[in-house]
C-alpha cells in the first residue's frame, strides 16, 4: 500500500509543483488585478515556498522528477529575486578592491542626495537624518510642523523649504518655486531650484495598502486588495498628469509610501512615463523597508527621470519607525 502511493506521490507532486510554478509565472509577467494576492508575494517567497516543498517530497519519495522541480525553485527564487541581486551587487562591491594608485575621479555632474523617510507621527524619530546629510526630504506620516521646521532649520539653515499636506511634508534646501497639495490626500508636488540653480520636481505620495497578509486568500479580502490596486493605479496615473509644476526638461522624483511590493502594477504608469526604480538601477544590500523588525516588502521607493543618475541607494533603520528609510544618491546630468 505504501509502495503505491510513493508512487503516486512521486509523480503526482512535481506535477502539482510544476502547474504552481508556471501559474504564478503567468501571473507575475502579466500581473492581472484579477489574480493580485499572488502577485503580491516576493518572488523569494514563492521560491522559498517551491524548494521546501520540493525538498520534504524528495525526502519522503525520492525520484528523479522531484529533484529538478527542486531546482527549477531555487533557481527562480534567487535568480529572479531583486533582494538577491541587491545583496549580491553588494559584496562584488566589497569583493572588488581598487589599486590604491588609482585616484577616483570627481563627477562633472551636480549631486545630491534624497531621502524618503516615514517618521510614523514621532518627531524624535527625525534625529536620524542629521548623520545621512540630505538635500531633499520626503517624509511621510510627518510629526507636527514646528518639528519639521526645528530639524530644517538645523539641517539647512537659511536655506531651507519647507512644504506640507496633511501627513505628507518635504523638506530641501533650496527654495520652492510652486507646490501643489492634493486635496483629496497627502500627496505633495513641489518644484524645488537648488542653490546651484538645478530644477527638479517632487512628488511625495502615501497610498492605501494593498499587502499580503494570511487572510487575503478569502474572497472579501482579495476583492479589498483588488479595488485597492486599482484605486492606487488610478491615483499614480492622476499624479503624473500634467500640471502647473510638471516640466519634460525637469528632472522629476517621485517617491514615498507605494504601500504595495516592487513589480506591481501599480508601479507601470511611472514607468511608462519613463522614470526609473532607483533602487533597482543602483540599489546595495537589503533594500526592503517594511516592516522595521523583518524587513520583507520594499513598499518605500524612490522613482526618478532619466536626467537623474543613480549612484547608490541604500536603506537606514530609524528608531521609532515601522519603515526603513530609503537614501538615495543621484547625479543630475548637465545639459
Amino acid at each position: 500500500m505504501w509502495r503505491q502511493t510513493q508512487k503516486f506521490l512521486a509523480a503526482f507532486v512535481p506535477a502539482l509543483l510544476l502547474v504552481i510554478y508556471f501559474v504564478v509565472v503567468a501571473c507575475m509577467l502579466n500581473r492581472w488585478d484579477s489574480m493580485v494576492p499572488i502577485t503580491l508575494i516576493p518572488v523569494w517567497a514563492w521560491g522559498a515556498m517551491g524548494t521546501i516543498v520540493s525538498l520534504i517530497g524528495w525526502i519522503v519519495f525520492r525520484g528523479k522528477a522531484i529533484l529538478y522541480i527542486f531546482c527549477l525553485w531555487l533557481f527562480s527564487g534567487i535568480v529572479f529575486s531583486e533582494e538577491a541581486r541587491s545583496i549580491a551587487l553588494e559584496l562584488a562591491a566589497a569583493v572588488k578592491q581598487q589599486p590604491e594608485s588609482d585616484e577616483k575621479v570627481p563627477s562633472k555632474n551636480e549631486t545630491l542626495r534624497v531621502v524618503n523617510f516615514n517618521a510614523n507621527g514621532k518627531a524624535g524619530a527625525l534625529t536620524l537624518l542629521m548623520d545621512l546629510e540630505p538635500g531633499i526630504i520626503a517624509i511621510q506620516q510627518a510629526p507636527d510642523e514646528d518639528s519639521l521646521t526645528a530639524i530644517a532649520d538645523q539641517l539647512f539653515g537659511v536655506d531651507r523649504a519647507v512644504v506640507t499636506n496633511g501627513s505628507n511634508a518635504i523638506l530641501a534646501r533650496g527654495e520652492f518655486l510652486a507646490t501643489l497639495s492634493e486635496p483629496d490626500s497627502n500627496t505633495i508636488h513641489a518644484r524645488l531650484r537648488t542653490p546651484t540653480g538645478t530644477i527638479v520636481d517632487i512628488t511625495n505620495l502615501h497610498l492605501e495598502p494593498c499587502l499580503p497578509s494570511l487572510g487575503m486568500w478569502r474572497p472579501g479580502t482579495w476583492e479589498k486588495l483588488i479595488a485597492a490596486r486599482l484605486e492606487n493605479r488610478k491615483l499614480v496615473r492622476a499624479y503624473l498628469g500634467e500640471n502647473e509644476i510638471t516640466s519634460g526638461k525637469t528632472g522629476r522624483i517621485v517617491c514615498g509610501g507605494f504601500a504595495t511590493p516592487p513589480g506591481d502594477d501599480v508601479f507601470r504608469p511611472l514607468a511608462t512615463a519613463g522614470l526609473i526604480d532607483s533602487f533597482d538601477a543602483a540599489g546595495m544590500g537589503w533594500g526592503n523597508t517594511y516592516s522595521d523588525d523583518y524587513a520583507i516588502l520594499r513598499t518605500d521607493q524612490i522613482w526618478i527621470s532619466e536626467s537623474l543618475i543613480p549612484t547608490e541607494v541604500t536603506t537606514r533603520r530609524a528608531a521609532g519607525s515601522e519603515h526603513r528609510t530609503v537614501v538615495c544618491d543621484i547625479e543630475i546630468k548637465k545639459p
